[in-house]
């Protein structure tokens, strides 16, 4: 699980308050387990999530194009790739 999408050089930090203490623990078994850094971990779990469009983005897609109508198939096919 290693991106290399972002430009450290660009980067800014972030501060995450209030983590509850189960939450915080897993993120630190699971970067333990890929032998990462908590903070290198919780920045490939964060570009991983922006890299999968939302249910909402998703079904924006289609409205922006243009052309001909989708078919319902093509709807539902894009939903399926966005859940991927």
């Amino acid at each position: 699980m290693h991106f290399a999408c972002h430009d450290s050089g660009m980067a800014k930090p972030l501060q995450i308050r209030n983590v509850p203490e189960p939450v915080l623990e897993s993120l630190r078994e699971r970067a333990h387990e890929v032998h990462m850094s908590l903070s290198a971990y919780a920045l490939e779990v964060l570009t991983q999530h922006v890299a999968t469009k939302s249910m909402g983005q998703v079904l924006a897609g289609p409205r922006l194009g243009h052309g001909k109508p989708l078919s319902n198939r093509q709807i539902v096919d894009l939903i399926s790739r966005g859940r991927r």
